[in-house]
């Protein structure tokens, strides 16, 4: 990353000022001290009363939505108050060349640039040492790789942003693509994996090891359940855990009828109507219509705050992973069970940051925390509440995202103003190869189209409107 310049630098210096007087800090300072001593210095001043004990909590329903790849700066960059960057910043290629960061809107898709990179080695590159300006030379990676969305460009997660709290130090957990983070989310790991690897082609041909939250859950006589839309993400740990998965529909009627488990993880359609490529995945991953994802996301989290378990609730808004799309700040490298100090051999390593948002009346509203997080952070704090053990060391060393929010004050039950956005359904890419396919499906697909889910004796079925949105009528008259 070359420079910054124009109004992107008068944003930045005022930004550096406000996270000075936040810290407690002169606002002259901001010219003197690195931007991340700034923000780690804020996030301690930051910190409120401690966590209540877990049976005074006020929270017992857990709601976690995974959306796909992509970055904090990329979505959430002109966010108010967080530590974002977007234009006026320059990336230079493989040939040297610096280009600019440019804005994506109106092009929701990506159609006509490659899927960027965001494996295990493209990341290392893109990190390059700590200087995070790397997002030119990995893979197959061009400008869509260091292009962004501004704050009205995006139907809903912006609007989210502002109202709720915001997490400018949320990390994927592992630099690397989007399995593996999965695999972080559910159980603070990845057995060893650094790509897409299905248990069949690991020592765990017939799933991993169930140490889930969930199995931990089930263990402690705690309500538990898993939505998804198409292609189950929990049949990675074989026929048991994925018979505690169910349809979104079910997710809608049980928030309704206030009868949501305890822990719920929601996932978007991944595969599409006819398979993820050229362009039908509603999840946000390229080169699906990011509009599909955000009116699906609009769709589970207004679900949730008219849910009679809103009052006791949160919801958290997080992507797998950065998805190989620009992000200024170095990930940290913490505790975990293979930790190496070859940062290219090391599970420690964290990626690049994520859009995350908390959305509970338990959060201040119009909030960014600057304390540092993963998925474990949110594993550390359903363990908490219930009263579990850690499922490995990096959940058990992580910071504990309910220290974010705001325990003191009475519960903000009031609902603000959310859009719902027009629910636009995934088009394909016109022409964007030959033959209008993509040579490689979306990695989640892996599980269909390896024969993985018929061995688990799972009938795959395509999404549709119906299966997606609350309102799929709106689709239709969208179209």
């Amino acid at each position: 990353m070359d420079e910054l310049f124009g109004d992107e630098a008068l944003r930045r210096r005022e930004f550096l000022q406000r996270t000075a007087v936040g810290a407690g800090l002169a606002a002259s300072l901001a010219t003197l001290l690195p931007a991340d001593k700034l923000v780690a210095e804020a996030a301690l001043k930051q910190r409120r009363a401690p966590l209540p004990a877990p049976r005074n909590l006020p929270i017992d329903t857990f709601v976690v939505l995974m959306m796909e790849n992509r970055s904090f700066d990329h979505y959430l960059g002109w966010l108010p108050g967080a530590d974002g960057h977007q234009d006026g910043l320059q990336f230079t290629d493989r040939n040297g060349q610096a280009q600019q960061t440019q804005r994506l809107a109106p092009d929701f898709q990506g159609c006509g640039h490659p899927d960027p990179d965001h494996s295990w080695a493209g990341g290392r590159t893109q990190l390059n040492g700590g200087r995070c300006d790397g997002f030119l030379r990995s893979g197959d990676n061009d400008v869509f790789a260091i292009s962004y969305y501004a704050e009205d460009d995006l139907g809903f997660i912006g609007h989210a942003a502002k109202a709720f709290t915001t997490f400018d130090r949320f990390h994927c957990s592992i630099m690397a693509s989007t399995l593996p983070n999965r695999e972080y989310m559910w159980a603070a790991q990845s057995y060893g994996n650094v790509d897409n690897t299905l248990p069949p082609q690991t020592q765990y041909t017939t799933g991993f090891p169930d140490t889930t939250i969930f199995a931990s859950l089930d263990r402690a006589g705690i309500s538990n359940r898993y939505f998804f839309n198409d292609v189950p993400i929990s049949a990675l740990w074989g026929p048991s855990r994925l018979a505690g998965s169910g349809p979104i529909g079910e997710y809608y009627e049980r928030a309704a009828s206030g009868t949501l488990p305890h822990v719920s993880y929601v996932d978007p359609n991944f595969g599409g109507s006819s398979g993820e490529e050229p362009g039908l995945s509603g999840d946000e991953h390229p080169h699906g219509d990011v509009r599909t994802g955000q009116a699906f996301m609009a769709d589970v989290v207004h679900a949730f705050m008219q849910s009679p378990q809103w009052q006791r609730g949160a919801l958290f808004i997080v992507y797998d992973e950065w998805g190989g799309f620009f992000d200024h700040v170095r990930p940290p490298r913490v505790p975990d069970v293979r930790n190496d100090p070859d940062v290219d051999k090391d599970f420690g390593l964290m990626g690049f940051r994520i859009p995350a948002i908390a959305v509970s009346p338990w959060v201040r509203r119009g909030h960014v925390a600057h304390s540092t997080y993963g998925f474990e952070s949110i594993l550390k704090l359903i363990a908490y509440r219930f009263g579990l053990d850690p499922l490995t060391l990096r959940d058990a060393q992580a910071g504990n995202i309910g220290r974010s929010f705001d325990w003191t004050s009475k519960p903000a039950l009031d609902l603000p103003e959310l859009p719902r956005p027009e629910h636009v359904v995934s088009m394909p890419c016109p022409g964007a190869l030959p033959g209008g396919v993509r040579a490689k499906d979306h990695d989640v697909l892996e599980l269909v189209t390896s024969g993985y889910l018929d061995r688990m004796g799972f009938d795959y079925r395509a999404a549709t409107a119906a299966s997606t949105f609350r309102e799929p009528s709106k689709v239709r008259q969208a179209l």
